[in-house]
């Protein structure tokens, strides 16, 4: 279904504005980009598909020959793709990016329509937006979330009705009792952390409920997290920079961003892409900047890792920007190291030892374990393929170890200080992996322990760290298992694993 909104649309009958109505919890939003770069941007991941079409013939050998063929004839395959004028295509001269192709006019990138959709990325409506509502977007779709009645007219009672038409608006009805005043595991990197004086947001990375997962365990939604004081996003990968997730927190809450120098193919604007649609509290922050919420203050820290090598490699000014962040409330301290690891610019486990020594030892580390140890050819072939751009010939054969796995998060958490330890940011419910994020965890698919491990093989890790004689030496760092919907009390000096339904895990441990 496409709409056009538009603002010589006429409104429907007042009646339908007897009644309060808000966005229903049982759709997606997401904002539809058109991109008219030469080469295609990171915000619409055009511009990896511009890659895999320059790989044409390295995606067919992988067809007929599977991708273990691929890796081991990576430096024949790449240097065939180079020279054959398709990847070559893409750079001014060797191992330099055409201008448009490194930084794509970011001006050329636009957003056009919402998207309206079910679990698992069922298309319910496509709603064309008109340029002059677009500054407005967020205003509009954070106000009916709470609830509102329809707009008298103009291209906001046009997307009302459009809406309306699709189901997508439902009455308000009472407000659901919010998380405990904790820290909560939303899901994959999304956390929320909830002191006594602010509501915190991290990374939102939200689903709807839906009758596809047990009843009594259903995706947090932004209305369960009830209000918020503010929002931090880490990086603009899309699982944990979405907008779609956004709109629903409305213009005014403060949201928190790491700062982009200028938009890339490894860096997302957020701070343009944000106020475009109408949000007015976006801040950047640099490396140590610090924002006081309520008694919280929250620091941004190096983000290091996630690259497209974790040595050198094709022009290193350009970065996927992120942020760690440390949050410290007065009377504890966590931080939240999304998809950290190593990179020429540096180590996240020397970072930790830096910011243990420069702020204290920590309460919880949050961290990633996933590791996405890959050779650059299989770049091709996930959602980061412009990667494979930056890397030079000589590591086309080397596997670039990306992220922490298990034990760089423990090594990480120990040289940080930490009492405990919570293993995230790789999916972790069904919401998550029906999409192929994460591992399946309700025991009805294998699990790939190279790509996709558990969350356990941080305990496992931490079990055995070391060995004297027959015995093995644990980590002095606890390991809390903590399954999307949980919350972590950390009163008393301990950390507690609280469950509620309809958020409780209902899968065997």
């Amino acid at each position: 279904m496409m709409v056009l909104v538009s603002p010589t649309q006429t409104p429907r009958p007042a009646a339908r504005r007897a009644a309060p109505l808000r966005l229903s919890d049982a759709l997606r939003l997401r904002v539809l980009y058109e991109d008219a770069t030469e080469y295609g941007s990171a915000v619409t991941s055009q511009c990896d598909a511009t890659v895999r079409r320059a790989c044409a013939a390295i995606v067919a050998v992988r067809k007929r020959e599977g991708l273990a063929s691929v890796v081991a004839r990576s430096s024949e395959l790449l240097a065939a793709a180079l020279a054959s004028g398709g990847l070559g295509e893409l750079y001014e001269r060797p191992g330099v990016l055409r201008p448009a192709c490194l930084y794509p006019p970011a001006g050329q990138v636009r957003p056009v329509a919402l998207q309206v959709e079910r679990p698992a990325g069922e298309v319910v409506a496509t709603i064309e937006l008109s340029a002059a509502f677009i500054a407005e977007l967020a205003r509009w779709t954070g106000e009916w979330y709470r609830g509102a009645r329809a707009p008298r007219g103009g291209p906001a009672r046009a997307l009302w009705d459009a809406l309306a038409d699709v189901d997508a608006l439902v009455p308000v009805g009472p407000a659901p009792t919010p998380p405990p005043r904790e820290a909560t595991f939303v899901g994959h990197a999304t956390v929320a952390i909830h002191p006594p004086s602010a509501r915190l947001l991290f990374d939102p990375f939200l689903f709807p409920p839906s009758p596809r997962y047990p009843a009594t365990y259903q995706p947090l939604t932004a209305r369960d997290l009830g209000p918020l004081d503010a929002v931090f996003v880490s990086h603009s990968h899309p699982d944990h920079f979405d907008v779609g997730s956004l709109l629903y927190l409305g213009a005014e809450t403060p949201i928190y961003v790491p700062a982009v120098e200028r938009e890339s193919l490894l860096a997302v604007d957020m701070v343009w892409r944000l106020r475009e649609l109408g949000f007015r509290r976006v801040q950047p922050l640099r490396w140590y900047d610090a924002v006081q919420v309520g008694a919280c203050r929250v620091t941004a820290l190096p983000f290091y890792g996630e690259q497209p090598t974790t040595g050198a490699r094709y022009h290193p000014e350009a970065r996927n920007a992120g942020n760690l962040y440390l949050v410290d409330d007065g009377q504890r301290r966590q931080a939240l190291a999304v998809d950290a690891g190593q990179d020429e610019a540096g180590d996240v486990k020397r970072l930790a030892a830096e910011a243990h020594r420069r702020y204290g030892p920590l309460d919880i580390l949050w961290g990633g374990y996933r590791a996405f140890a890959v050779y650059p050819i299989h770049y091709l072939f996930s959602s980061v393929a412009r990667y494979l751009l930056f890397v030079p010939p000589e590591q086309w054969a080397v596997r670039q170890h990306m992220m922490n796995d298990a034990a760089d998060l423990l090594d990480t958490a120990e040289s940080w200080g930490a009492r405990a330890v919570v293993p995230y940011a790789d999916g972790g419910a069904p919401w998550y992996w029906e999409l192929g994020l994460g591992p399946r965890l309700d025991g009805s698919g294998r699990v790939n322990p190279v790509v996709d491990p558990r969350p356990e093989v941080v305990a496992g890790a931490a079990a055995a760290r070391s060995a004297s004689g027959d015995a093995l030496i644990p980590s002095p760092v606890r390991v809390a298992l903590l399954r999307p919907g949980d919350s972590l009390s950390l009163q008393g000096g301990e950390s507690r694993v609280l469950r509620r339904r309809p958020h409780a895990w209902p899968y065997p441990e």
